[in-house]
């Protein structure tokens, strides 16, 4: 006699044994009475010792390690069957929930409901041999709560089909790998039985998926779509991503290429990023004012650096998301991505809707443009932080050179401990006027400081500074320079011009409390002082004996300038930070010079920058050198790679892509031994590319 699909269907669904829930019955099934749709139940029926947790305890996930003990690999296995147990029961949730689905995709379903049964038949049996029975151990809800919501046959394979199942073909595949090298054999059977019906499941997904699928939308346009959060694409692929499994369920090159590259948080309260460079100009305005127009060229094309500042499950705004290659290739040198969200790509824009609690908002720096950008985010946040607490009077002032200067010439100095450390009367004063601007150059000529430069609180090397020689006049076009800047700023800072020999920056972060040296980074800066690039673990590498002597020299086994910011400077700016309640990053610009005696000292600051720069940036991407490579971080300018090279970004990226192809280190976690790639976009940069060198020696490098 013929059994009902339906019936069969609450044989599973509300089956109360597992023997119930696995039973495939040897009478022919038919689906000629349909009744109404059902509800989701509240609660999953199942035998007591199969019940699943609701208050989000579960089993810990054997390591890999650990998978050559037969009962840590029944305790994976515990995990794996109740994967399956729950796609049986969704199975036929999906039947009955959907009475007027097609009848060839509810045959389809009954077919893939058989395998999941037989897949938990298998499992079961197999971590019983391994000493584990079938629910000795807590049983997660996660699966259930996020594919039991379905609200159509679309929900369902979008969830289902092209979400949990695709990402077993790589689950089981990764573990079908691992148990051959562990020498089971049997469970890694199990495991390729199990691939191979995955790969027809999510072919059969995909079939409705694309009849069912809005117009004009490509399949990954519309998974997008239909995923609601917590649930993303990043749920759809495992560990190693696995493109052929994916291409023989017949997913179409574009799906595949978008959902490798794509990251989302599972779980893990992100933090956002977001670059905004033009940050100190609205510092000095003390305004978002200004906050409209096109962004800046910098701000357009390195949009995607704070990506290397993040970790995998954050989320980076982009005013333009990089091509799906680039962020393929990116992967492949070993950085992990962050999600990356269009938004911002006109000033005056806020940020765009994330529908979760956020871990925090970290932006190039928080200065006023980024507090109108923030602005609507901030209440998502799960600690959230008043506007006047990331920015207000105090803090505004950290981000003069004058202030800088004024703290840096209060530094508690013992002149016979530190005498290689630079005195007090090298660092600037700031000047209201062309007549204090004059006096304090006298005063610094009778200290024996003929040349002075005259600088922006609030500006770059690059386009707020000016360097007085002895012999210059202050008039004409000196004179018309400084007028315009103190009119817009109010002051300039004037102080020695110091014959520079090495230049670099500390790179800290204030966090609860803590002010934490997280790294060196040595700059190379042009004869103006304006920035050409940053070298990675090459600290001192290629100097003169004299100057390596001057910076290695060790105070209790540390080089002394390591020893001195960690323990001298770092602690009184701590203090001060957490008086005025900074929070973040900061970078610390510094130089070695010298004297007019014909010694060295140490300037240790130049400037304190609190935010982000791209020192650490360099610091961060330098993580992925080989032990004994080194790094170069490198920003061109389209006009000079024009005029030295005579090719555009893209043409210079092939070019560096062919001469100097990644190569790795043999470790576990392999890294970079030397090649060179870019770090943001070349297709879509227009005025400037970072770029970043890797060589196993410092002579090596492209300076």
């Amino acid at each position: 006699m013929a059994i009902q699909l339906e019936d069969f269907a609450k044989q599973v669904l509300f089956g109360t044994t597992i023997e119930e829930k696995l039973r495939f019955p040897r009478e022919e099934i038919v689906d000629t009475r349909r009744g109404d749709p059902i509800r989701t139940p509240r609660k999953l029926s199942r035998p007591s010792h199969l019940q699943l947790r609701e208050d989000g305890v579960k089993a810990s996930h054997p390591a890999e390690g650990r998978l050559v003990d037969e009962k840590e690999r029944g305790r994976l296995l515990h995990f794996f069957g109740n994967h399956e147990l729950l796609a049986t029961e969704l199975m036929a949730l999906a039947i009955l929930k959907f009475p007027d689905a097609p009848a060839s995709f509810r045959r389809g379903l009954l077919e893939t409901l058989k395998d999941e049964q037989v897949h938990t038949q298998m499992y079961m049996h197999r971590m019983k041999q391994c000493g584990v029975e079938f629910g000795e151990l807590p049983l997660n809800d996660y699966f259930w709560k996020s594919v039991s919501s379905m609200e159509d046959p679309l929900d369902y394979v979008t969830r289902l089909s092209l979400t949990f199942e695709q990402a077993n073909l790589d689950y089981s595949r990764e573990y079908g790998k691992i148990f051959d090298q562990v020498g089971d054999a049997s469970t890694a059977a199990i495991l390729d039985k199990i691939y191979r019906d995955e790969i027809d499941h999510v072919g059969f997904g995909l079939k409705w998926f694309r009849r069912w699928k809005a117009e004009g939308k490509t399949d990954w346009e519309a998974f997008r779509e239909r995923l609601v959060f917590p649930l993303s694409p990043a749920r759809a692929k495992g560990n190693f991503f696995n493109k052929g499994g994916r291409s023989e369920a017949g997913l179409d090159d574009g799906f595949i290429e978008q959902l490798e590259v794509f990251s989302q948080s599972r779980g893990r309260t992100p933090h956002v990023y977001w670059f905004n460079p033009d940050a100190e100009r609205f510092a000095a305005a003390d305004s978002d004012a200004s906050f409209d127009g096109e962004l800046s060229m910098v701000q357009r094309d390195l949009g995607f650096l704070p990506a290397y500042l993040s970790r995998k499950d954050d989320v980076l705004i982009v005013g333009e998301p990089p091509s799906a290659e680039f962020l393929r290739k990116t992967q492949l040198a070993g950085f992990e991505l962050p999600e990356v969200i269009a938004g911002g790509e006109k000033k005056g824009a806020s940020a765009p809707a994330l529908d979760r609690k956020i871990g925090s908002l970290r932006p190039w720096a928080w200065t006023p443009d980024s507090l109108a950008f923030f602005g609507s985010t901030m209440k998502s946040l799960t600690r959230p932080r008043a506007r006047d607490e990331v920015w207000n009077a105090k803090i505004r002032d950290l981000f003069s050179k004058a202030w800088s200067a004024d703290w840096a010439s209060r530094l508690p100095l013992v002149e016979e401990e530190f005498d290689w450390v630079a005195p007090a009367e090298i660092y600037g004063r700031l000047c209201r006027s062309i007549e204090e601007i004059a006096f304090a150059r006298s005063r610094f000529a009778e200290l024996g400081y003929g040349e002075i430069a005259c600088k922006a609180p609030f500006g770059t090397a690059a386009n707020g500074m000016r360097c007085l020689r002895e012999e210059d006049v202050i008039e004409g076009r000196i004179r018309a320079w400084l007028e315009t800047a103190l009119a817009e700023q109010g002051g300039l800072v004037v102080e020695p011009w110091l014959e520079r020999v090495f230049d670099f920056s500390v790179q800290l972060e204030l966090r609860e409390g803590a002010l934490k040296v997280l790294g060196f980074t040595r700059l190379l800066n042009n004869a103006r002082g304006q920035f050409k690039g940053i070298v990675t673990d090459a600290f001192s590498s290629g100097l003169e004996s004299e100057l390596k002597r001057f910076l290695l020299r060790r105070v209790g086994g540390v080089p002394r300038v390591y020893s001195w910011f960690e323990e001298c400077l770092s602690p009184v700016l701590e203090e001060q930070l957490n008086k005025v309640g900074y929070l973040g990053p900061l970078g610390i610009d510094a130089f070695v010079y010298r004297s007019a005696q014909g010694e060295l000292r140490l300037k240790p600051v130049v400037e304190i920058n609190p935010r982000y720069t791209m020192g650490r940036v360099a610091l961060e991407v330098g993580q992925r050198n080989a032990a004994t490579s080194v790094g170069y971080f490198q920003i061109l300018n389209r006009q000079q790679l024009k005029k030295s090279k005579g090719v555009s970004f893209s043409e210079y990226c092939d070019s560096l892509e062919r001469d100097y192809p990644l190569q790795f280190s043999t470790e576990k976690k392999a890294r970079i031994k030397c090649g060179s790639f870019p770090l943001v976009d070349p297709h879509q940069a227009k005025r400037f590319l970072a770029v970043y060198h890797v060589r196993e020696s410092f002579s090596e490098l492209p300076l």
